[in-house]
């Protein structure tokens, strides 16, 4: 028996001491299995190190950022399509206002791992009220719709009075008006120049939108001219000749056969004896 035995015949030898493999006189040396043993008597040494791998496994599972654990944002869903918007907005000119409508708050989306990315559905105007998509490209994709309202006023040229149908269009005719695209149909004209001396096909009333539909523009080229039809795509531009199969003014879609390979194509009329295809 160990001299502290004799001294303390009713103490519990401590557990700790005995893992560590210090040698003293009165403790006996012990490996990690037998600590392990002692510790678990109902488990075996293979069970206990197999929860420990095990356990390893599950923490080098967990999210790298602590973020991923929350759901996705729903302020971030609406600043990306206000941002998407604004920008698509901006092409029309003018000073576009934007008012993106707040998802469900009780919407709940795992949080996306890569930036949101946000598009219109096909068909869509980026005025008016309409809705945007915004989608989630990371490892757990989804994709939600929001509504949208999109203002854009700009100065736009409207009637000054009441015009009749085929008087060509004088500076008197005409003024501009700050006005919202999105209530205005068509493509609003904004530009005095752009309708000076042209004609209208129907009469219009004092303070009506102008747009490009209601002018009867001059034709530039006439059924049965030559035309110079010119092709261009990746870099290239190909040039030949052709005969127009109906009249068209700028901007209209004309019939032209190509006089070389007898092929009809359709073209947009982009001057005077210019029509314009794509390859």
């Amino acid at each position: 028996m160990h001299r502290l035995d004799r001294l303390f015949p009713t103490r519990s030898r401590p557990l700790v001491p005995d893992a560590v493999y210090l040698r003293h006189p009165w403790r006996r040396t012990e490996s990690i299995h037998g600590l392990v043993d002692r510790l678990f008597p109902t488990h075996s040494t293979a069970s206990f190190f197999g929860l420990v791998v095990l356990t390893a496994l599950i923490l080098f599972a967990l999210p790298a950022r602590a973020e991923e654990l929350l759901p996705q944002s729903l302020p971030a869903i609406e600043k990306t399509a206000r941002e998407f918007m604004l920008k698509q907005a901006r092409a029309y000119g003018g000073e576009p206002q934007v008012e993106i409508g707040a998802p469900d708050p009780r919407l709940r989306l795992v949080h996306c791992n890569l930036p949101l990315i946000a598009e219109l559905p096909p068909g869509s105007r980026p005025v008016g009220s309409t809705t945007v998509g915004v989608r989630c490209p990371g490892s757990t994709p989804w994709s939600i719709y929001v509504s949208a309202r999109v203002q854009i006023f700009a100065n736009i040229l409207v009637a000054a009075r009441p015009l009749a149908r085929g008087v060509p269009l004088t500076e008197n005719d005409l003024t501009l008006s700050r006005q919202d695209l999105a209530a205005v149909p068509g493509s609003a004209l904004t530009d005095i120049a752009q309708a000076l001396g042209k004609r209208l096909r129907y009469p219009v009333a004092t303070g009506a939108a102008l747009n490009a539909g209601l002018l009867d523009l001059p034709p530039l080229v006439k059924r049965g001219q030559n035309v110079t039809i010119v092709s261009t795509g990746q870099g290239l531009e190909v040039r030949a000749t052709g005969e127009a199969l109906n009249d068209g003014a700028s901007g209209e879609t004309v019939r032209v056969r190509n006089l070389l390979t007898k092929k009809i194509i359709q073209g947009t009329v982009q001057d005077n004896g210019l029509v314009r295809v794509s390859m």
